[in-house]
């Protein structure tokens, strides 16, 4: 199938936050696009983030346009090693500068490749798809309260009250290694795909996010009122909101 990707993303600093810890950024020429939430004092979570993006952009740009027609397979590994790389990048740079003790940031990204859509993060930012009006998570969660349902040590009903549930178990940035997530999914015509901070997914639920997306007729719409809904609910965060529209050509 010849597709293009129609893209639309908005970043809003919130209603409680000083300044925007998310960027988000992309590279329409190899289809591939990247979200991230930094974390740490002195405005070092806004350069952990930045850092990253440009970093993972400019050496995705790099390593794709020098593979000839890359297998799906091969796509794989290369994003892989380049989040890996990129980590290494970020824990060097904290090391070095006391204003940067600790930074981390998540990460999210996608790479259309003609075969399927690979799709890596690390942390709490995620990525989920609108398929026939049927919203999917896709990402999970690298977070102690994801770690804790999956142990049966906590259930939905409790997670409310759970105190815990912004402390990630894994961030760019934070150790010399990281394992990020990869996975690789289909793709079809029409299919949205949406990339989050959890300024977002903390404040709304998947039901109400499906239900701005199915009643938003565009996908600037879409993403501005998915912004509105959060701010609308406090707002405690920065929001950015990424979609990504599948059309055939």
């Amino acid at each position: 199938m010849s597709y293009k990707v129609v893209t639309f993303g908005l970043s809003d600093v919130g209603l409680v936050r000083q300044n925007n810890e998310d960027v988000w950024d992309q590279v329409p020429t190899i289809r591939f696009f990247v979200l991230a939430d930094g974390m740490g004092g002195h405005q070092a979570g806004e350069v952990a983030a930045k850092e990253t993006v440009y970093h993972l952009c400019k050496l995705a740009q790099k390593k794709f346009n020098a593979l000839n027609n890359p297998s799906l397979k091969e796509s794989y590994q290369t994003l892989k090693n380049a989040i890996i790389q990129v980590n290494k990048l970020i824990y060097k740079m904290s090391r070095e500068s006391i204003d940067l003790k600790g930074m981390g940031t998540t990460l999210c990204c996608l790479y259309f490749h003609n075969e399927g859509v690979i799709y890596g993060h690390v942390g709490d930012s995620r990525i989920y798809r609108l398929r026939g009006q049927k919203l999917e998570q896709l990402t999970k969660d690298h977070s102690l309260l994801c770690e804790m349902m999956d142990l049966g040590k906590i259930h939905e009903q409790q997670l409310p009250n759970f105190l815990y549930k912004n402390i990630i178990t894994k961030a760019i940035g934070t150790e010399l290694m990281v394992e990020p997530s990869i996975a690789i999914t289909d793709f079809m015509n029409g299919d949205v795909f949406m990339m989050c901070t959890d300024g977002l997914s903390d404040l709304l639920s998947q039901k109400e996010m499906e239900s701005i997306l199915n009643h938003s007729s565009k996908t600037e719409e879409a993403v501005e009122n998915l912004v509105k809904a959060a701010k609308n609910k406090g707002g405690y965060d920065n929001v950015t909101v990424v979609m990504l529209r599948v059309v055939k050509e």
